[in-house]
């Protein structure tokens, strides 16, 4: 998947990715629910209401698809609330 032109918007410093395009284990996921659930739902809710979000930052992963540097309760929170893109600054490794 990656950077083609529908699952990536560009907006000046900032990219918009699609949150299927971001590598999350189902053991991570349940290991952050585990841990930190309440602050997961507040993100959660927030995404839900609109409220601005620091951006995630992303690095390319090898076969396609991002893998997360900073920001894996924002992702998970965005997921679950069923949005389709997430703000994210790109780096290179």
């Amino acid at each position: 998947m990656g950077k083609s032109k529908s699952r990536v918007r560009h907006n000046e410093d900032t990219v918009w990715v699609a949150l299927d395009d971001i590598y999350l284990t189902e053991a991570v996921i349940h290991k952050l629910l585990a841990r930190d659930r309440g602050q997961i739902e507040a993100m959660r809710a927030d995404f839900e209401n609109g409220v601005d979000m620091v951006r995630v930052v992303l690095h390319d992963r090898v076969g396609g698809g991002y893998n997360i540097d900073d920001g894996r309760h924002r992702v998970l929170a965005a997921k679950l609330a069923g949005i389709g893109f997430i703000e994210a600054v790109l780096t290179s490794r």
